[in-house]
């Protein structure tokens, strides 16, 4: 039932008009200071972050220049070292130029004097004749570098060698042996006393590289802190639990809370030394202030702006009732000029009330004593009767449907009664046709000594019923929810002929359509509108009986929606299209899922491509170590024959023929180019490839068996290659990492298996061509739990210890064949082995 309207009187315009206006001036001063303060709190938000991106940029660059000045303390502290360490040498040789002989008694004395020096110096001396290699002084410092250089050998061999060595390295020569373990390093120079056959060296304690580090660090703190007036820095031993220079004062406090003090906030810049457990940290005292600064700042714009809003209200107040006090005057005049001319009104009111009623499209008069009836003949065309075919009540009420008689008889008798002040239904007539039609009826009885009559008038309302009847079922359907539901006349601005009231979604009214005062493309977004239109005639000239169609609409605020349109044709009974009729629905939020989801793929997969290629690099770093103790283990051979060579041709040089020196020059020649060649063998692998080559299979596998040649000697590991040569255009490099990385799982394989059992360790690599390359490398070192087996291609996966893998090998592996070479690998257990299948 639809709410009625109020009627205002002139005195509720009276008060409309001079409450209204102080009302609206109200809500526009608490908007306008609601803006101000978004407004003036967003300027705010901004100039704070702007300070601090500058800050953190001004204490990133003073941190940055603190830690080079760090590591050239630190890299000065080894130059104060070496400076004392030549002046002992120096002192001792000179001790050493005066004693005539190393007898037995020399000797003990001799002893007592380096153990004094030695406890004096803080060193300790090596002293080694250069003819029989007899450690005079220092064995314990020999044994040390034998657990420096991981050498199981404890016989008079190593030491000649290792003595041989040191003397190999010149005289005066300064040595750094550096136990990374311990994190620490020693110091050594010897110089040789040829007159005496003798090496006479010196070595630093142990010196802590932590200790060296944090003296570095503290020597300057508060000499760099004072430069800067905006910032300081503040030391963290965290091991310790010590801060030194807190709020920049130059002395150091324990912490046995670190969350109470205000160290590692979100303003502060760090540096970390990991390996000692050190922060650097920049604390800002002048950042704090400027904050504070702004916030004052800002909170005195926003009390001025609403004393500003204040008293422009109350001016505009001030003024909408002066303008109000002036409107009452002006209505006061006309009300009385008004009620007048309604006391004049009133007499023609009674004279004209029956031509009123009567006046309506289908009149008809009943006489209440005889019931006969009589129609207008506006009521007979309307639903298609002659003069005589309805004659009496009777006869009229058969014409009533059967469902609403008794309703419109109770109507009629409550009227006749006095019950009611007017006869008003609505019921179903069938017209002459059959057919049911609405019908409203309204009429009055007049009933006196005069006369016994009826007046009533039927107003047809078919189209309106079944319209409204239709109206609501798709009502409450769509009331509550996005889906409007539209009739549109097929014509050139599709006028409206129903739209459903859930159009307010969009902030429209159902009327505003109605009325024409909004259009159907008004309500389109218009850079979409031609294609709708194109979409429409297309349907029609196809004669297609519906269409769908996704496109974008404005709502009232002038923002975009996506919606899905689907829309059926309606054609006349001469298959012409009369109208369209249809529905809208909201997909906003779906098709902004589809872009955010194509946007985040994008962004998902340049990471992924980014960290596969710092994974290989990672992978290649990691493996590096190994590699190096390979060219290391292929180096020591090498050089000792030219170790040896050197000194036989030393002693013999007398005695050689030129073809004696040639061959001896010629074999020394022979292992410096085994030792060249073995580098750029290591080079060329660690190379990064940025284009494709052609280049052969076998060659590149034979090239990458050199690389890990020395860890299958070790470890006697034969290697074999068979099948086919073929060549390939594709990285390399790469290729050579997933093969090298593969190898050395297998050597690692054969040490687990031989400390279980005695066997003979092999790889076969088989290279055949088919519909593609198929590179299978087998081995015979024990098979993978299927537990394990299953995952061995999953990043961070390992099951070596901590120190031994990282397990990125057979990831970076799979990567490189299946994504940047378009192959396949796979891995599956063979006899008492394993065997990896690489399709290319």
């Amino acid at each position: 039932m639809l709410k009625k309207r109020k009627f205002y009187t002139l005195s509720d315009i009276k008060n409309q008009i001079v409450y209204t206006p102080l009302v609206f001036v109200i809500v526009l001063a608490i908007l306008s200071s609601a803006i101000l303060y978004f407004f003036l709190k967003y300027q705010q938000i901004n100039e704070t972050k702007l300070l601090i991106q500058s800050e953190n940029f001004h204490n990133k660059n003073i941190l940055k220049g603190y830690i080079r000045d760090i590591k050239f303390k630190t890299g000065s502290n080894f130059d104060e070292i070496e400076s004392k360490l030549k002046n002992h040498v120096f002192e001792l040789n000179g001790y050493f130029k005066h004693i005539d002989s190393l007898e037995t008694k020399s000797t003990i004395a001799l002893k007592e004097y380096l153990k004094n020096k030695e406890t004096k110096k803080g060193l300790s001396y090596v002293i080694f004749d250069t003819k029989k290699y007899n450690i005079l002084h220092g064995k314990d410092i020999i044994e040390y570098l034998r657990t420096q250089t991981n050498s199981k050998i404890k016989t008079r061999k190593f030491r000649e060698y290792m003595l041989r060595n040191i003397e190999s390295f010149g005289d005066k020569s300064i040595l750094y042996w550096i136990d990374n373990e311990r994190r620490d390093i020693r110091l050594s120079l010897f110089m040789h006393l040829k007159e005496k056959n003798l090496m006479i060296g010196a070595f630093t304690k142990s010196d802590d590289l932590k200790r060296l580090t944090k003296k570095a660090i503290l020597s300057t703190l508060k000499v760099i802190s004072d430069k800067d007036k905006k910032s300081h820095f503040v030391f963290y031993d965290i091991n310790e639990k010590i801060v030194y220079n807190y709020r920049n004062k130059n002395e150091s406090t324990l912490v046995k809370d670190i969350s109470r003090f205000d160290l590692l906030d979100d303003e502060s810049i760090v540096y970390s030394f990991p390996k000692y457990n050190y922060k650097i940290i920049t604390k800002s005292d002048y950042l704090t202030k400027k904050l504070k600064e702004i916030k004052t700042k800002y909170e005195y714009k926003l009390v001025l702006g609403v004393l500003i809003i204040i008293l422009a209200a109350l001016f505009f107040s001030a003024a909408a009732n002066i303008f109000g006090r002036f409107i009452n005057t002006i209505f006061n005049r006309y009300n009385k000029r008004l009620e007048r001319k309604n006391s004049l009104l009133k007499k023609w009111k009674d004279r004209y009330e029956l031509a009123i009623i009567a006046s309506n499209d289908g009149l008809w008069d009943i006489n209440l004593k005889t019931n006969r009836i009589f129609f207008s003949k506006k009521w007979l065309k309307m639903f298609g009767y002659e003069r005589d075919d309805i004659q009496n009540f009777k006869e009229w009420l058969t014409v009533v449907h059967s469902d609403d008689r008794q309703k419109v008889l109770k109507k009629f008798q409550e009227h006749i009664e006095g019950k009611s002040d007017h006869f008003i239904s609505e019921y179903r007539l069938k017209d002459k046709q059959g057919n049911y039609k609405w019908v409203l009826v309204r009429g009055k009885a007049f009933i006196d000594d005069n006369s016994s009559r009826m007046l009533m008038m039927s107003m047809d309302i078919d189209d309106r019923m079944k319209l409204t009847k239709e109206l609501r079922d798709v009502e409450l359907l769509t009331e509550y929810g996005k889906i409007v539901v539209f009739r549109w006349r097929n014509n050139e601005n599709l006028d409206v002929k129903f739209v459903s009231n859930s159009i307010e979604y969009y902030g429209y009214e159902a009327k505003d359509f109605q009325t024409s005062k909004m259009r159907y493309f008004d309500f389109i977004y218009e850079d979409d509108v031609e294609n709708l239109k194109k979409v429409i005639n297309k349907a029609i000239k196809n004669d297609e009986k519906s269409f769908t169609k996704i496109h974008r609409v404005v709502d009232s605020n002038k923002k975009v929606k996506w919606v899905y349109n689907r829309t059926i044709l309606v054609k006349d009974d001469y298959g012409k299209v009369t109208s369209l009729y249809g529905y809208i629905n909201d997909i906003t939020k779906i098709k902004m899922n589809e872009e955010e989801l194509k946007q985040k793929v994008k962004e998902e997969v340049e990471k992924n491509i980014k960290k596969d290629r710092l994974l290989i690099q990672q992978n290649k770093m990691a493996s590096m170590g190994e590699m190096l103790g390979n060219i290391a283990h292929q180096w020591r051979q090498p050089l000792n024959n030219i170790n040896l060579l050197i000194h036989f041709i030393r002693d013999n040089f007398k005695n050689f023929t030129k073809e004696e020196l040639d061959e001896s020059v010629n074999s020394a020649k022979l292992q410096i180019n085994y030792m060249s060649q073995t580098i750029d063998d290591f080079r060329n692998f660690y190379q990064p490839t940025k284009d494709k080559k052609l280049f052969s299979i076998k060659d590149s596998i034979s090239q990458c068996y050199k690389i890990v040649a020395s860890s299958f000697e070790q470890n006697s590991v034969e290697f074999e290659i068979v099948g086919d040569d073929t060549k390939i255009n594709s990285y390399e490099n790469e290729f050579e990492q997933v093969i090298v990385n593969i190898l050395n799982n297998a050597v690692d394989a054969a040490k687990v298996k031989k400390r279980e059992v005695d066997f003979n360790p092999k790889v076969l690599i088989d290279i055949r061509v088919e519909d593609s390359i198929i590179v299978n490398i087998s081995n015979n070192c024990g098979t993978i739990p299927s537990k394990v087996l299953d995952r061995i291609f999953e990043p961070y996966f390992t099951t070596k210890f901590e120190n031994q893998g990282t397990g990125i090998g057979l990831y970076m592996a799979k990567v490189i064949v299946e994504k940047n070479m378009q192959g396949r690998i796979e891995a599956a257990n063979k006899a008492d082995g394993v065997e990896f299948t690489i399709k290319l």
